[in-house]
């Protein structure tokens, strides 16, 4: 049995049929973005946050920082962190430099004590550095140093996408 496609290709089932596969493969595999997410809300404001404020009478510790981001890419990165107290949490903010400047943003609490900011980060720029308070005035800091890698252009991420495409037909039918 043979198809004829738009009056001028002639197709076997078989063919008609791989050929169906890989239009769907290809254009599933396009679906996937490789970026980092952010909340279509932003979260409420600290002032305006019902959140209750927890005091607990004998912490003396500041919280605890954990770094989570291993890596920013030049531009606007999701830099997020885990900090844990016995208290609430008075001020979370990130700094860093950007175009020269200081730059400083404030952490909104995401969940399981994780906490994102949107930063927009550009070389020679390396340091992060994330400060938290407690109610009982307990402060921390902590920073990170990381490499700044180029983002790439769109005509680079189309060919790698398509070199990956056919890598996979290639190793999926052993041309």
């Amino acid at each position: 049995m043979t198809f004829k496609l738009f009056g001028i290709i002639s197709l076997s089932l078989k063919e008609f049929a791989v050929a169906f596969l890989l239009l769907m493969i290809a254009l599933s595999a396009g679906r996937y973005a490789s970026a980092q997410s952010i909340p279509f809300l932003p979260p409420p404001f600290p002032e305006n946050s019902p959140e209750e404020e927890i005091i607990a009478e004998n912490d003396r510790a500041p919280p605890q920082i954990e770094i989570l981001t291993t890596e920013l890419h030049e531009g606007k990165n999701v830099f997020k962190v885990r900090i844990i107290d016995e208290s609430s949490l008075r001020a979370r903010e990130v700094k860093y430099v950007h175009n020269g400047q200081l730059r400083v943003d404030g952490l909104f609490r995401d969940q399981n004590n994780v906490y994102k900011a949107l930063i927009d980060i550009q070389p020679p720029s390396r340091v992060v550095m994330v400060t938290a308070s407690d109610a009982n005035g307990n402060i921390v800091s902590d920073f990170g140093e990381y490499e700044i890698t180029k983002s790439q252009d769109i005509f680079t991420l189309v060919m790698d996408r398509l070199s990956q495409t056919l890598d996979y037909f290639q190793n999926l039918f052993g041309w």
